[in-house]
């Protein structure tokens, strides 16, 4: 299942990002900010997965080309994790922001990745809303429905 989410996760960040580089002209900065956000955590997470020091911090913004890079990157690595759903996979030992020491399965980090991207990829929906962009539907049953 988690390879199912991090399909729909990489679907629907490239269709989002897809749409505030056309809307880039009057898209407020939030938008960027938040998405900037999306594709730090995704990036952190695969370099804590991966036993590395990661390039970007949580909230450092960057323009769209850059957002692109990182999605590309952070996207085909997590894609990349064999059996995503093996509770018997090592725990991943990391850092967070604030230094403090965490042990996680990789499961339980991947699960938190997708629903993170869905919690601000909602959060920029309403951005564009409030600003007289129509937002990009990002459901997973939107994902779905196209797949069929």
């Amino acid at each position: 299942m988690l390879q199912q989410f991090c399909s729909y996760n990489n679907w629907a960040n490239s269709i989002l990002l897809t749409a505030l580089k056309e809307q880039a002209d009057i898209l407020p900065q939030s938008c960027i900010n938040l998405f900037s956000h999306i594709m730090n955590a995704q990036t952190i997470w695969l370099y804590r997965i991966n036993g590395e020091v990661p390039p970007v911090s949580v909230w450092q913004q960057h323009d769209l080309e850059t957002c692109s890079r990182l999605l590309a990157e952070s996207g085909q690595g997590l894609a990349a994790i064999e059996n995503p759903d093996d509770e018997s996979l090592p725990l991943v030992q990391y850092q967070n922001s604030t230094g403090k020491v965490f042990e996680t399965s990789i499961p339980d980090i991947l699960l938190h990745v997708f629903n993170h991207g869905t919690y601000h990829r909602a959060q920029i929906a309403k951005e564009m809303k409030l600003n007289g962009i129509d937002p990009v539907n990002t459901d997973y049953i939107q994902f779905v429905r196209l797949k069929s």
